[in-house]
């Protein structure tokens, strides 16, 4: 509950025992204070925090209270009607209730010593042609986004969603909720500023791709990118368009999650081919974000990253397809150093590649409930055993697919709702930072890291293999 919600709620809540009690309807000054602060607090919450639906009871017992206050200072022997303060009550508890089952997420503050700065581009390919959506054809089309560390910056921080309430609907409906229902996750702010200098501290920095999953988006997993950023790294992630949740361009244009990118027309055997290409286009626009990268370090006409970034020892992260996208990104490109795969999708990663193994150092971690056997399971041993580069086997118990995301942060519900497992979702994510961290410093860095000799003590829940 963000602090005038809170101050709503609280000031609700006396304006109901000031109404209720009748010695405390004498007492105007009091009334008056709390009516006014009513006011007040609720002015104040729209205007720096923003209207959300789940708030409505508030909003109307908080008036209707008010009204009635000041309506009971000029006759002081009227009594209030028993079931307008019933009513009064259920909205106060309702309106709580829905505030805390459904707040707007707040995510951990960064560990790391540097402030993050961000920008964003709209980044496209000419020698691509886009084959998904419902018009083909053109060059294929990304936005991408840099984060990186920074000076001091003031001002407010960026929004977490890119494209707003527009968004914000999109996942409601991908999991089948109604439109509405988390609208107030467009009111989340990230700890990254946009613009901000960067940071002096380092003259060159390491660079690390995030490549999302199927229906995910560039930055689905703040905690993680900011956590990277915080300790010196510079990530760039993008939406991959058509696999994506839904990609905003600057001109408005909205490219919508085309189902048929990963399932093909339906027809038999087309969902293989459907996606295995997928795969391959989230890892070609992996390469391609790295060029641009690339280029950004060799000529930024903003002159922030020119000669800033290390664009040939890179490390790679992926979730679900985006896990097998970088396997494969790092089965091909010599500037991959290292790759991590969370919940790694490799059914539809070549065999040759899964068979000769990568010469990277690899972590793979999974969720309990992506160690549940199967093609796609075993696929991932065989790849662990094939390594010729030091390899982590990790998974982590009371997880679900979804925990490596931000999704356990939107509702203390998601457990309930099958959207994340038991494990507590500040641990979940503490995890899955710490792990992320360890890894790059030790194999892009070559720092000392003894959280990855072995099994931890601090970290019963992750069940930990290396060779």
């Amino acid at each position: 509950m963000r602090f005038f919600e809170a101050c709503s709620v609280l000031v609700t809540l006396a304006l109901l025992v000031v109404t209720w009690g009748p010695a405390l309807r004498k007492q105007h000054v009091l009334g008056r204070i709390l009516a006014g602060a009513s006011g007040l607090c609720l002015i104040a919450h729209l205007l720096f925090e923003g209207y959300r639906w789940q708030m409505l009871p508030i909003y109307i017992t908080s008036v209707g209270l008010a009204v009635a206050t000041l309506r009971a200072q000029h006759d002081t022997e009227k009594r209030p009607k028993r079931g307008g303060l019933i009513l009064a009550l259920v909205g106060l508890i309702l309106g709580t209730v829905l505030l805390i089952l459904l707040p707007v997420p707040r995510f951990p503050n960064p560990a790391g010593p540097y402030p993050i700065g961000t920008v964003s581009y709209h980044w496209i390919d000419a020698n691509r042609v886009e084959t998904y959506g419902d018009t083909p054809g053109g060059p294929r089309e990304l936005m991408a986004q840099v984060w990186y560390p920074a000076e001091p910056s003031g001002g407010r921080p960026e929004r977490w969603l890119a494209g707003g309430v527009t968004t914000s609907r999109a996942m409601a409906a991908w999991s089948r909720f109604p439109p509405f229902l988390i609208d107030q996750t467009a009111l989340a702010y990230t700890h990254a500023y946009a613009g901000a200098p960067i940071s002096d501290h380092q003259d060159v920095y390491p660079v690390i791709v995030y490549v999302h999953g199927w229906g995910g988006f560039r930055n689905i997993n703040p905690d993680q990118i900011e956590a990277l950023v915080s300790h010196g790294y510079v990530v760039v992630s993008a939406d991959h368009t058509y696999g994506a949740l839904l990609t905003v361009f600057p001109d408005g244009r909205l490219a919508p999650n085309d189902r048929r990118a990963l399932n093909g027309d339906g027809s038999e055997g087309d969902g293989v081919r459907a996606a295995t290409a997928l795969v391959k286009t989230y890892a070609a626009d992996a390469r391609f974000v790295l060029d641009q990268v690339a280029q950004l370090n060799a000529a930024d006409p903003a002159g922030r990253f020119t000669g800033r970034l290390d664009v040939e020892h890179v490390g790679f992260f992926g979730h679900s397809t985006g896990g097998g996208a970088v396997v494969l990104v790092c089965a091909e490109d010599p500037r991959c150093q290292a790759v991590l795969g969370m919940d790694t999708w490799i059914e539809r990663v070549a065999d040759d590649v899964i068979a000769r193994g990568l010469t990277q150092p690899l972590l793979m971690v999974n969720s309990a409930a992506w160690t549940n056997g199967g093609n796609n399971y075993t696929r991932q041993r065989r790849l662990y055993a094939a390594m010729r580069n030091t390899a982590y086997f990790l998974s982590i118990d009371g997880t679900t697919h979804y925990d490596f995301v931000a999704v356990p942060a939107i509702s203390p519900l998601a457990p309930l709702l099958g959207v994340k497992g038991p494990l507590p979702a500040r641990r979940v994510m503490e995890i899955n930072e710490t792990y992320l961290v360890a890894f790059f410093d030790k194999h892009l860095r070559g720092e000392a890291v003894p959280l990855l000799d072995g099994p931890s003590p601090a970290y019963p829940e992750v069940h930990f293999e290396k060779r």
